[in-house]
């Protein structure tokens, strides 16, 4: 029998930069209207170079539908996203996670600056579907 340590387990560099890599963003949550109001349920908007000054720039009553996030790669090479419970308001995490299945009414397609910034990310919609959402103490997974 052989023993391994930690050391003798290599992973290749490819792999890990894949692993590390995570892309903070906003999300903002509906469909996108023609006037550019997003209404409703899914995905409207992911924004990664504004992100920050995205949730103070919003007017109050607007504040619901959108949601700090962490975007990452998942091992087959889907888009998963962490939304942090710290990062959205009551009422977003009511209306948006208290059910099993996060709804996407329509695909959504991802911004350059996701497919390009996410090594290994082998997919450049969101597809329309029914998407599950894992639950932690922290916030909530999904995986599109």
């Amino acid at each position: 029998m052989t023993a391994y340590t930690h050391s003798d387990v290599h992973v290749r560099p490819c792999e890990q930069a894949i692993d590390s890599v995570l892309i903070h963003a906003n999300v903002e949550f509906g469909v996108l209207q023609s006037n550019g109001n997003c209404v409703n349920i899914g995905i409207c908007r992911i924004n990664t170079t504004h992100y920050k000054d995205m949730a103070v720039s919003r007017p109050k009553q607007r504040r619901c539908p959108l949601a700090q996030a962490l975007l990452s790669v998942s091992d087959q090479g889907r888009l998963r996203v962490f939304f942090p419970r710290n990062g959205m308001m009551p009422c977003t995490e009511r209306t948006f996670f208290k059910a099993p299945l996060f709804p996407v009414p329509l695909p959504y397609f991802l911004p350059e600056t996701i497919q390009n910034g996410l090594p290994g990310l082998e997919q450049n919609i969101i597809s329309a579907g029914m998407y599950p959402i894992r639950r932690g103490e922290e916030g909530y997974w999904i995986e599109f």
